[in-house]
């Protein structure tokens, strides 16, 4: 039985919660972080707003619960992308295959949950096979969000440091995240947009091995990515559709919550023969690898990938 519908009948929140969330970050259009941009060497208390429920629009699902990972570069091997230009889009970033090391550090714990005051009942890390933190999964309480907007999942963001040799200016981090709906863990090979809306980074650019990735039914006036989303494969088992067959691209197809770590050009300064962005330096994107989103988002029990009971995959 999935945990989420265990705890279906759980008594709600306060009326004090309900209304500090809706006063809290209105603004937020899909599930983002609150702080997406923080100074390096910076621990940072932050949140995952997810500000609204699953689609349809004139009447959307409840939220149950979120499920968040990061880009994890000890166990697993991210794509990593480089932009010169500071245009940022997927069309300028270009693949390297140069070790994650080359542009920061710690290469795990990026995220790590803050178990206490949380707007869900039920929490659990999610841990590499080396013990490394790389996200989180809170859930077991419906959340009609026409009423309470966003829902707040607290967390600390590690603090990253820019590898002092590197040219980076900045380091940005792709989440992959998935929000479910309506008590129900319908399994991903079949779940719509109704069912678990998916955040997903898909690293849609030059020298990608496998790219392009896509949909079966192409949407090129998408503004998820630049050019819209071609007809091609999927990167991972989790990119979100519209449709159970999986042929649509889902709202947040390409459309992932970013940290963007910056720079401390004060205590770490650029090393000098930088050329990138005028010589201003190099924005470094790091996303989860397939592999990784494969493993990592399903939920269990347990804090490692198999362990305990499966609730969700």
């Amino acid at each position: 039985m999935s945990i989420f519908l265990t705890v279906k009948k759980m008594a709600k929140y306060s009326t004090m919660t309900a209304a500090m969330m809706v006063l809290s970050q209105g603004a937020f259009a899909h599930t983002r972080f609150e702080v997406s941009t923080i100074l390096e060497g910076t621990k940072t208390h932050n949140r995952v707003n997810i500000s609204h429920g699953c689609p349809p629009a004139a009447a959307r699902n409840p939220t149950f619960g979120t499920n968040v990972i990061f880009p994890n570069a000890t166990t697993y091997t991210p794509v990593i992308g480089v932009d010169s230009t500071g245009a940022n889009t997927n069309i300028s970033k270009v693949y390297t295959t140069n070790p994650a090391s080359n542009y920061y550090s710690p290469l795990a714990g990026i995220g790590t949950l803050i178990r206490v005051g949380g707007p869900f009942p039920l929490t659990q890390i999610k841990a590499d096979p080396l013990n490394n933190i790389d996200g989180f999964w809170a859930g077991g309480k419906n959340y009609d969000q026409t009423i309470s907007t966003p829902i707040e999942v607290d967390f600390f963001a590690a603090a990253i440091k820019i590898n002092a040799n590197s040219c980076a200016r900045s380091v940005t981090f792709y989440a992959a995240i998935a929000d479910f709906c309506n008590s129900a863990s319908v399994p991903s090979t079949v779940a719509t947009d109704q069912d678990v809306l998916y955040w997903s980074p898909i690293p849609n650019f030059t020298g990608v091995p496998g790219q392009p990735f896509g949909v079966p039914t192409a949407n090129l006036t998408s503004t998820n990515i630049s050019g819209g989303i071609p007809s091609a494969h999927a990167y991972s088992n989790y990119d979100g559709y519209s449709d159970a067959a999986h042929t649509i691209n889902g709202d947040g197809w390409g459309s992932p919550a970013t940290l963007k770590v910056t720079r401390n050009l004060v205590t770490n300064p650029m090393p000098a023969g930088c050329t990138g962005n005028a010589g201003a330096g190099d924005d470094v994107h790091v996303y989860p690898s397939a592999a990784q989103i494969n493993a990592e988002l399903p939920v269990w029990s347990g804090i490692h990938e198999g362990d305990g009971t499966n609730f969700w995959r």
